[in-house]
């Protein structure tokens, strides 16, 4: 207890004690071993704690402990200007600054795609793990020299820190990154209920014991709840053995100390820290073979070595990113009044905007914004490069397809499955869904009463409808008036190259259109085009204007 009170000075937490002895007898340590871990820190390197407080106390407890670590759980390199224009360099100078030790792979680190990934890979100063990767292709394996897990040795005490990504990473970044000729060569252990995941990682944690491992912590960026079951990090330790520790990220979850049974019945504990450095934990190794954690949100310094470094990376984008490109009058808002998400299952005036821009460049009959893609609300004012990047920070490609009005509705069933309607419970977002399409020359109803019929296979992909259609009165803008789709008709459709050819959130109903444009310009780009030739957005987009409704 001697480290928590003395940190209660200087630090702000919240913290979880957990005894989680273990029946194996380990050498004994000179003193704990520290281990901080960060994850979803999504480019926020200043953000809430930030990087530099963070350094600062790891320096601090480093002075005072021999044995100290860093390490992340994923989905660094993506989520902010800064590591969308640089496409990851400067977080990755930015982590190495930082003294991290070893780092997963997040759903988002692909989405740069495969040979960016092993650039930024090649560039980073620690170990990079990832156990559960399996390839088959003839090409190029971005994960071939990447072990699943790495041991560091302590004075003797060997722990073995071991990575594991989503599954989910086939759909939730861009899925063609993962194929060769039409086919899936990456495979992340998805099918069979989460088993294959768990062999795989089973296999890894074994190796590691067999190679003298006293301890095994998972790093996994997996999430935790029904939304990613199977593939999740409770499932996970259910399946398994040998893990001590389960570090996890992907569902932004806030999570103190919590264990559970693994397949031995045999406890494990589960920590997560949330998203964009809102918290980072520390999980201590006794010398009596316990484990604690605990979640800092706070300390009272900062370095001044890596707020320079930071200073340094973002000073090359200053004076663009804050260049005027329209005004505003009102917020352009992602979220209602009591800051709930809406853009994920509701109309919202800002995804309007963006499809309009897109529709305006494009010329299409309709124009599909995946709500997921549009990420930040703008504040009345001055509308600048920065806050087009705060809100398409992904910087995806756009394209044009020719579908059927066959192929718009199954998407639009498709990706309308988890709406209800209730936009939240418990002061909590539900029935959101990041491949919810928000829409330009198109409106549509959703009838929350029936229940969705639509069939998705292991990897979430889109298979069949089965029933009762829930999305209705499709009716898409022809010659200035709404008219009903007809399904055998061919239309026009402009969106993300990650919706439309890379079968991005499962909606793979466009994969097989013919294309006019298979990757146009970028959707930042086209959308600060549109808003530079506005003095100021028009009210109509201040509040939503019925082209989707929710009954």
């Amino acid at each position: 207890m001697k480290k928590i009170i003395k940190l209660l000075l200087t630090v702000c937490f919240l913290f979880t004690l957990f005894a989680c002895a273990r029946e194996e007898k380990k050498p004994e340590l000179k003193d704990d071993i520290h281990i901080f871990f960060t994850s979803d820190v999504h480019c926020g390197v200043s953000d809430n704690l930030g990087y530099p407080k963070l350094k600062a106390l790891i320096d601090d407890d480093k002075a005072e402990h021999p044995y100290v670590a860093l390490v992340d759980c994923g989905d660094y390199l993506q989520g902010g200007t800064i590591g969308s224009i640089s496409k990851g360099e400067q977080i990755i100078h930015i982590m190495n600054a930082m003294g991290y030790d070893v780092a997963t792979i997040g759903n988002h680190e692909f989405d740069y795609g495969m040979e960016r990934l092993s650039e930024l890979m090649k560039l980073a100063d620690f170990d990079i793990v990832a156990c559960n990767v399996a390839y088959s292709g003839t090409k190029t394996n971005t994960f071939e020299t990447t072990p699943g897990y790495v041991i560091k040795d302590y004075d003797g005490v060997k722990v073995a820190f071991l990575g594991v990504l989503t599954p989910e990473s086939l759909i939730s970044s861009t899925p063609v990154f993962f194929m060769e000729d039409g086919k899936f060569v990456y495979d992340f252990g998805n099918g069979e209920g989460g088993l294959v995941l768990a062999e795989r990682v089973q296999s890894s944690v074994d190796a590691a014991r067999k190679e003298g491992a006293d301890y095994v912590i998972a790093l996994t960026h997996l999430g935790t709840g029904v939304i990613y079951e199977p593939y999740d990090a409770v499932t996970l330790i259910r399946n398994t053995t040998g893990i001590d520790a389960v570090l996890d990220g992907h569902a932004h979850a806030v999570i103190l100390g919590e264990t559970y049974q693994n397949k031995e019945g045999k406890d494990v504990l589960l920590s997560s820290v949330g998203t964009k450095m809102a918290n980072v934990g520390e999980l201590f190794i006794g010398k009596d073979g316990t484990l604690e954690t605990m979640l800092i949100s706070e300390y009272d310094r900062e370095d001044e070595t890596i707020k320079e470094t930071i200073a340094k990376e973002e000073a090359a984008l200053t004076e663009l990113l804050s260049v005027k490109v329209s005004h505003t009058d009102f917020d352009l808002s992602i979220t209602d009044e009591n800051g709930i998400r809406l853009v994920r299952s509701r109309e919202v005036g800002l995804a309007n905007l963006v499809a309009d821009a897109w529709r305006d460049y494009l010329g299409t009959d309709i124009v599909i914004v995946n709500g997921g893609s549009v990420r930040k609300t703008i504040p009345a004012g001055d509308i600048t490069h920065q806050n087009v990047i705060d809100v398409l920070p992904f910087m995806n490609s756009l394209s044009i397809c020719i579908a059927t009005g066959q192929q718009i509705l199954d998407s639009l069933e498709f990706t309308s499955r988890f709406t209800e309607g209730l936009t939240s419970f418990d002061e909590k977002e539900v029935g959101e869904f990041g491949g919810f399409l928000q829409v330009s020359g198109l409106k549509y109803t959703i009838d929350t009463s029936i229940p969705s019929s639509v069939v998705v296979d292991a990897d979430n992909m889109f298979v069949e409808i089965t029933g009762e259609r829930r999305v209705k009165d499709i009716m898409v803008l022809q010659n200035g008036e709404y008219v009903p789709i007809d399904p055998e008709k061919s239309y026009t459709v402009g969106g993300p190259d990650y919706v439309l050819a890379h079968m991005g959130d499962g909606n793979n109903l466009f994969k097989d259109c013919e294309f006019i444009i298979s990757a146009g310009p970028t959707d930042s780009d086209v959308f600060a085009a549109y808003l530079s030739k506005l003095d100021s957005v028009s009210e109509r987009y201040a509040q939503p204007e019925g082209r989707i409704t929710v009954k």
